[in-house]
């Protein structure tokens, strides 16, 4: 019974999970009247949940950033700070479930359909891709 359960164990190896598990959405910064890309001295970027809020992006002198989506819900709300002035942007998303690899196991992919925003800084927030997924595609054009 004990040689069993010895051959039984070392015959099950875990292996490491070495591949990216958190699909990422990305937006890109661009001025607003010409589309071109443009660096914001300082952005912050905060995701909101009914019990908290964490800090996702705190960087200076960037034209894009990226930030995860709620995996656990269908509906994210960003409070995004650029160059000292504050907005809101509310993402719909609907969730699917990925299979990363064996090792790794499942994640969630997600497909972006809609969005809001207040417009204290951000003039325009749009849809490039849709497809929020492990590729670090673009997915948002930030105007401001």
């Amino acid at each position: 019974m004990i040689m069993t359960v010895a051959l039984l164990l070392s015959s099950c190896s875990q292996q490491a999970c070495y591949d990216k598990t958190d699909p990422m959405m990305n937006a890109f910064l661009l001025e607003s009247g010409t589309g071109v890309s443009v660096k914001a001295a300082t952005i912050v970027v905060k995701g909101i949940t009914a019990t908290d809020t964490i800090e996702l992006v705190n960087e200076k002198n960037v034209s894009s950033f990226a930030v995860t989506l709620d995996p656990g819900s269908d509906v994210s709300t960003f409070y995004i700070v650029i160059d000292g002035i504050a907005d809101m942007a509310v993402i719909n998303y609907t969730r699917h479930p990925h299979l990363v690899s064996a090792e790794c196991g499942y994640t969630f992919v997600s497909e972006l359909t809609g969005l809001k925003t207040t417009h204290n800084i951000i003039d325009t927030l749009i849809i490039e891709n849709k497809s929020v997924n492990l590729n670090g595609e673009r997915n948002l054009h930030l105007f401001y």
